[in-house]
């Protein structure tokens, strides 16, 4: 009996320390699995903060990119020249302008005084055949009027006398306009200008317009 003990006694021994190495070998495996596990882990989140560290070095080298553009691109003085350039043409436009005016001006002005000197030798060669004219037959037109004055028989009652002078124009056709008589009676002035107008008749012929000023005179005998 006392063999059968020791052999039972032995067999459990053994079992129970086969029993705790495979535990033993088992427990070791999972923690290598566990190691490996992490080192994988480890390795997979290493590579992650890489791959950031990466994308943030490249994100910062592509911004002071951009920055330096924008800095160049503010600092080109392009519209400054621009304005430069445009500024010129209208100065050269204005001055054209200035000297156009100028021309026109001086043109015109070139005309007026042509035009007045004109005038004025037409109204010498006017004045002086009326010079001519009144010279040679002032005295006889003066006669004709005289001639042919009727004296209103109210201004004789009245004793009226005196002097009518009297403006007007003398052409190829006859008298132009109205008669005007500038100083004189008011009876006196009516019969005159009757008598100018029939005796207009007998007036010598003038080549030119002419204006005529001479004095009537009124006397009763």
């Amino acid at each position: 009996m006392s063999r059968y003990f020791s052999s039972f006694f032995i067999t459990t021994i053994l079992y129970t320390a086969l029993f705790g190495a495979i535990l033993f070998s088992f427990n070791e495996f999972k923690v290598v699995d566990k190691k490996v596990d992490e080192k994988k882990i480890s390795l997979n989140f290493v590579n992650i903060e890489k791959q950031k560290k990466q994308v943030k070095q490249i994100k910062e080298e592509k911004k002071p990119e951009k920055e330096v553009i924008k800095k160049q691109k503010k600092k080109k003085p392009v519209k400054k020249q621009k304005k430069k350039v445009i500024s010129k043409p209208k100065r050269v436009v204005k001055q054209e302008i200035q000297k156009e005016k100028i021309k026109k001006e001086t043109t015109s002005s070139k005309k007026v005084q042509e035009k007045k000197e004109k005038k004025e030798i037409l109204e010498k060669k006017v004045y002086n055949y009326e010079q001519e004219f009144l010279h040679k037959n002032l005295l006889l037109i003066q006669k004709e009027i005289q001639k042919h004055i009727k004296y209103s028989s109210r201004a004789k009652r009245l004793n009226i006398q005196g002097e009518v002078l009297v403006k007007f124009r003398l052409s190829k056709s006859g008298i132009l306009g109205e008669i005007e008589t500038i100083k004189g009676h008011r009876l006196l002035r009516k019969s005159t200008i009757k008598a100018i107008y029939e005796a207009s008749a007998y007036f010598p012929k003038v080549s030119k317009e002419v204006t005529i000023k001479l004095p009537i005179i009124y006397k009763l005998i």
